[in-house]
């Protein structure tokens, strides 16, 4: 009998409206002008929100004096910093006035990374950010630019192409300099026509290493993908108990988990934390989140692995979700035993920055089996080392191709040839198999790709750092896993220079100087320095080709990690 092939696809219709993004703003501000589309949190609980009224009134007058500018099509516009009202405008803008924004962290105080990241897509003609706590995001751009604090011109710029820096809201400080209200307009100026096909935004992967990688997202592409969310977060179901969808999602906007297109399509409330990447640890992020949910009677929410492990860990929570969606690596079974106690139902998404949804399965009953079905407009197939399909149930890796398909890395043709083959399949660089079910399970990672809290982080971004210090001969880093967060561990293995003495405080505290984070994005430390070091006397073992044996080191320093598990 001839073996049945791993390949699976969704048989569902695409129900998604063939529209845009401002379009959809639109509609909400004339149906629910007075409803809230997102809540924002800072550290301190102060509140903030925005209406959809004010969102497109807002939007509308920042999209003309864009225009007046001289921005529109062709040009990409950098819209950074923390979860702010100002972003949602500032972005919306962008895409009614035409241009394409891109989005960006501030992760490091030299603003190395923002300057990377914008030159590798070509530079851009204008930057949109919060200032920051203390101003800190306006003296990280000081270090790129000089500018002219009345007017906004660019005079000197280590970005390319640059013209216009802006801000979202005025200084802390007494310094005047020009802001997005500056650039309001109420004169009449015609927008331009935007078609569903358009770049809505440019964001990041969410990988953080090497030369920086993004994707384009059309409107129609972000809708497509907002309705799978829509269906993932049992909409119809908090709908059916008229209730308004309160949806608590604490992901920076800048990354695909936390994009704010979800609320275009349902109408519904996002509430979110301005800053997330500026707690310590997922416990205090997680403790910080679920006051929040409660205060706002939060009806859904998207938690990473480790968040959810840490909710479901949580004695006498006062509150039971609808539904929540998890995803961004493996989930464990047991996230399905707090079905009934933590929320009704719990769905796992598999994604990527480049698809959106690939896969996803919404559970009901904690003894359901686990596996995902291709989401809507989505092919699904598992391959050997030969690119050809294994039988069901056999492992290798997870295949996807899409409607709509993956554009291809901005500026980036040699990266993005090396993960789509001459059919349009996408390789995810992770395996898995297919059940005879027609389930995907997803098991893991081909490469030694790290993934820590949602981030996928290569162990060559850390070498490269540690490499620096003068006393370090070799390095070598792998990761265990966490078994309460089901999250990678970052750890070194050393060889230390002939009577060199550095310790393993000694190296994270280089590690820090180097990467030197920024005060909102202290998280970041969590990523980058090794939680545990060990120091081997002898050069790592090599392989054939005498090249040092990546598996073979991680295996001898395994016996001296005893403390770590």
């Amino acid at each position: 009998m001839e073996n049945v092939l791993s390949y699976i696809r969704s048989q569902k219709p695409i129900k998604a409206p063939y529209t845009t993004i401002p379009k959809l703003v639109q509609k909400w501000a004339s149906l629910k002008p007075e409803n809230e589309v997102c809540v924002f949190y800072s550290q301190t609980l102060t509140r903030k929100s925005i209406t959809y009224g004010q969102l497109y009134e807002d939007s509308y007058k920042l999209a003309k004096g864009l225009v007046r500018k001289g921005i529109g099509r062709d040009d990409i516009v950098g819209v950074g910093g923390n979860n702010t009202p100002e972003w949602l405008v500032s972005t919306f803008a962008v895409q009614l006035a035409g241009a394409r924004p891109i989005h960006f962290p501030f992760l490091d105080k030299s603003g190395n990374g923002i300057k990377d990241l914008l030159n590798s897509i070509g530079g851009c003609s204008m930057l949109i950010f919060d200032p920051g706590h203390e101003d800190g995001h306006w003296k990280t751009i000081q270090n790129l630019a000089s500018v002219d604090p009345e007017t906004g011109s660019v005079k000197r710029s280590e970005i390319f192409g640059l013209k216009w820096i802006v801000l979202e809201s005025p200084l802390s400080s007494s310094e005047k300099f020009f802001t997005i209200s500056d650039l309001f307009c109420d004169d009449v100026i015609t927008l331009p026509e935007i078609d569903p096909e358009d770049t809505a935004s440019i964001l990041m992967t969410s990988g953080s290493t090497g030369r920086p990688k993004t994707v384009e997202w059309s409107h129609y592409f972000f809708i497509q993908n907002a309705h799978k969310l829509d269906d993932a977060m049992d909409i119809a179901g908090i709908l059916e108990k008229q209730e308004v969808p309160v949806y608590l999602n604490d992901r920076p906007f800048f990354w695909i988990g936390g994009y704010p297109f979800w609320c275009t399509i349902t109408g519904g409330t996002r509430v979110t934390l301005s800053s997330t990447l500026a707690f310590s640890s997922i416990s205090e992020m997680v403790n910080f989140s679920t006051k929040i949910a409660v205060k706002e009677k939060a009806n859904s929410g998207f938690f990473i692995v480790p968040f959810l492990l840490e909710l479901l860990a949580m004695k006498n929570f006062p509150l039971k979700f609808h539904s929540v969606i998890t995803g961004g690596q493996p989930v464990p079974a047991n996230c399905l035993s707090g079905i009934g106690i933590k929320y009704e139902v719990i769905s796992d998404v598999y994604a990527a920055s480049e698809l959106g949804s690939i896969a996803q399965n919404t559970y009901r009953s904690s003894s359901a089996s686990v596996g995902k079905f291709p989401a809507v407009g989505t092919e699904i197939k598992v391959v050997g080392f030969d690119e050809r399909m294994v039988p069901l149930e056999e492992n290798g890796e997870i295949l996807v191709r899409s409607s709509p398909s993956f554009r291809g890395y901005v500026k980036n043709e040699e990266r993005t040839q090396k993960v789509m083959t001459s059919s349009g399949w996408y390789k995810t660089d992770d395996f898995g198999h297919i059940t005879k079910e027609g389930h995907l399970e997803v098991l893991g990672r081909v490469s030694d790709v790290m993934l820590i809290s949602g981030l996928k982080v290569l162990p060559s971004a850390i070498e490269s750092i540690i490499k620096k210090h003068p006393d370090v001969k070799q390095v070598i880093v792998f990761s265990i896993k966490d078994v309460k967060h089901a999250d990678d561990i970052p750890c070194a293995a050393i060889v230390r220079k002939d009577g060199a003495m550095v310790t393993e405080e000694g190296l994270c505290d280089f590690v820090r100087k180097e990467i030197n984070i920024d005060d909102e994005a202290v998280f970041i430390e969590n990523i980058y320095v090794p939680k545990y070091i060990i120091f081997h006397k002898m050069d790592f073992p090599k392989t054939q080709t005498g090249k040092v044996d990546r598996s073979a080191t991680k295996k001898i320093s395994i016996p001296h990690q005893d403390n770590l598990k």
